[in-house]
């Protein structure tokens, strides 16, 4: 599948707009005026290639069947793909080119990968959809000289957002199953490759979560009232958990334990990335985290959520793994899959295609294309950056037998206007991150120095962090 239109003649895609290909024994209908050009991956990846492609699949579902059926992916109809056979810029420059030729009007580019090469892209097509990074300030072709591009809708999630409260709901897990893990609670995260907006902001957040649920449960509720006042609301929702999970034999004398971190947070050497996102590259990392006892792994690398599993079997640990970016417990079984950062990657590109194609964009459906004219500014996001922190539904955490539902929603509402009080944490956080509260900017172009902004030691966070959240509550 890798080459499925890469091995096709410029002419023989010429001959019509719709391919009918045999995909894993399943007969679909290609539609060629929307394409998923993967990040160097497989739309079979389980994750980010396959949640874009599902994405901009259910919105071609919809446009040719006149509705959404419930049961759309039973519809034959799917967006067409190439899946690069490289991850360089030539590779995906064929993927683009392939997609010209055969109609594409937009592209779907899932992966800040692409961020090298979309300039160029933008010139061949009507509109792309760029999954997880900024289509601000991208010149035409990649050249500086050239004009800057109009056509692109970035979405951009907060992933420090998702981290932060898959992070809260692991303190919680960790502590409702204190006798399992001998009252060592310790966390390890690790990435694909460092990238502060992609990648290293979902580690950052979730590693913050257990500092600040261990400020919550042990710090200096004089200092933090605002924090310390939900102590009380986080040991019930423990306790809650254990009942659900038939823990409740110790509650009596129940205390709550702080989170560890298992890496050094201002070790210059520590090791934080496998340095790909391939299959297979994340065993390594995996042993050295299991081996300081890491009770639950955060991998954000893709695949390498498998690797993390199976060394995990490997070394007959107990320990638990959070899932990345899609519904990962429903993929290697909530047995190990604790819950999942969610990046809501198939309603994301649905919305925003739906958008794209739509009269506010301009778009007629009798000619198939889009006017200026008809454009409606303030709806439109075409040559907008689109952002979960105004789409709540675009992040959030994944509900499992291990992290049930009224945990979920104790921790995280998908309406923007009832807000929880961890939203509000995360809210701040976000900020901080990026800089928008008056503060320095946190986020750095290297891990360790975002790391460095924000701790004033392994197990505190700097003072006027702590003061931003509790004033913020």
């Amino acid at each position: 599948m890798r080459k499925l239109f890469s091995i096709l003649t410029a002419s023989s895609l010429l001959v019509t707009s719709t391919f009918s290909v045999v995909a894993c024994a399943k007969k679909y209908d290609f539609n060629s005026n929307v394409w998923v050009i993967t990040d160097g991956g497989t739309i079979n990846d389980l994750s980010f290639n396959q949640s874009a492609w599902e994405g901009a699949s259910k919105f071609v579902v919809e446009q040719k069947t006149g509705e959404l059926p419930e049961n759309w992916k039973d519809v034959n109809w799917r967006a067409s793909y190439f899946e690069p056979s490289g991850h360089t810029p030539s590779d995906y420059k064929t993927g683009y080119v392939t997609a010209k030729i055969a109609g594409a009007k937009t592209l779907v580019l899932p992966g800040f990968v692409h961020g090298n090469t979309i300039g160029w892209a933008a010139d061949l097509v009507d509109n792309i959809i760029y999954i997880d990074g900024s289509g601000q300030g991208v010149h035409a072709q990649m050249k500086p000289d050239r004009p800057l591009v109009k056509n692109i809708v970035g979405i951009t999630y907060q992933a420090e957002t998702s981290g932060f409260l898959a992070g809260i709901a692991t303190a919680i897990y960790l502590n409702a199953h204190q006798e399992e893990y001998g009252g060592n609670l310790n966390i390890g995260v690790y990435g694909g490759m460092d990238n502060p907006v992609a990648t290293s902001n979902y580690l950052w957040g979730f590693l913050t979560a257990s500092d600040i649920f261990n400020e919550i449960i042990l710090g200096d509720k004089s200092q933090y009232p605002n924090l310390g006042k939900l102590s009380e609301t986080v040991k019930q929702a423990v306790l809650d958990l254990r009942a659900t999970q038939n823990l409740t034999a110790n509650n009596k004398a129940f205390e709550l334990k702080r989170i560890n971190k298992v890496q050094k947070v201002l070790e210059k050497n520590e090791s934080w990335f496998s340095q790909s996102f391939q299959a297979g590259e994340g065993k390594a990392i995996s042993d050295e985290l299991l081996s300081r006892k890491a009770s639950v792994i955060f991998p954000v690398a893709g695949p390498q959520t498998q690797d993390t599993i199976d060394r995990i079997q490997y070394n007959k640990s107990n320990a638990k793994v959070v899932g990345v970016d899609t519904e990962q417990g429903k993929i290697y079984g909530e047995n190990y899959i604790i819950t999942s950062a969610l990046k809501e990657i198939v309603e994301s590109t649905y919305d925003a295609l739906n958008n794209i194609y739509s009269p506010v964009c301009g778009y007629d459906n009798n000619s198939g294309g889009w006017n200026n004219d008809q454009v409606d500014s303030t709806q439109c996001w075409i040559n907008t950056d689109q952002s979960s922190a105004d789409h709540p539904t675009w992040t959030g955490i994944e509900t499992t037998k291990s992290v049930p539902k009224n945990l979920v929603d104790l921790i995280h509402s998908s309406d923007i206007s009832s807000k929880t009080v961890f939203d509000e944490i995360a809210d701040i956080l976000q900020k901080l991150y990026n800089g928008t509260a008056g503060t320095e900017k946190i986020a750095s172009e290297l891990f360790t120095q975002s790391l460095t902004k924000t701790y004033d030691d392994q197990n505190q966070l700097k003072t006027w962090i702590l003061q931003k959240i509790n004033d913020a509550l």
